[in-house]
C-alpha cells in the first residue's frame, strides 16, 4: 500500500533526525513537502503510526492515511510526478 505519513512537530529545537530515519526505513520514500511523506509498505496505518511513535514528543501530532492510485497534483517537479507514476501496481492494491 502506499500511505501519506504528516505531522506537526511542537519543538522547533528538537532534532527529529531519527523520526525521518524511521520513515525511510520502510525503505519506499518521498518527502514530499515540508512535514508530509509518501511511503509504500505492506504495513498498515496503525503498524506505521505505532512503529514511529518511538520517534517523536507526547505532544505532536502524526497522522497516517492510505493513498489510492487516482490522485493529482500540481506545482511538483517531473521527478517527483514520476515517483509517484513509477509505483508498481502491485504497491497499490496490497
Amino acid at each position: 500500500m502506499v500511505y501519506s505519513i504528516s505531522y506537526d512537530l511542537r519543538k522547533p529545537d528538537r532534532n527529529y533526525e531519527d523520526l525521518y530515519k524511521g520513515i525511510q526505513s520502510f525503505g519506499y520514500w518521498w518527502h514530499q513537502t515540508g512535514s508530509n511523506w509518501i511511503i509504500a509498505t505492506n504495513k498498515n496505518c496503525a503498524e506505521i503510526r505505532d512503529y514511529l511513535k518511538q520517534f517523536i514528543d507526547a505532544n505532536d501530532k502524526l497522522f497516517v492515511v492510505a493513498l489510492q492510485k487516482n490522485w493529482a497534483a500540481v506545482g511538483f517537479s517531473q521527478n517527483e510526478y514520476n515517483w509517484m507514476k513509477s509505483l508498481p501496481e502491485a504497491i497499490w492494491n496490497n
